[in-house]
């Protein structure tokens, strides 16, 4: 005798056929994702992840007024 399968159910211990509430579409799955949000998420997940992103944009700011100066004779 051969074992039934029913797609999106289970078996409870009682030999019972019970809806698989995990078998449907995720709903997360649903929404939409931006990529740039996740890498944000992923970014700043720790404060010190936090503080030397902080840290190193402050950085490239001041280079980029700095290039742009010189670019322009010293006037911003």
């Amino acid at each position: 005798m051969s074992e039934e399968v029913r797609a999106g159910h289970y078996k409870d211990k009682a030999g019972v056929w019970q809806v698989d509430r995990r078998s449907g579409i995720d709903r997360r799955d649903l929404r939409p994702v931006s990529q740039i949000n996740h890498e944000r998420r992923k970014l700043f997940r720790r404060q010190a992840d936090r503080e030397l992103y902080e840290r190193d944009h402050k950085i490239m700011v001041e280079e980029a007024l700095k290039d742009f100066a010189e670019h322009h004779d010293g006037h911003l």
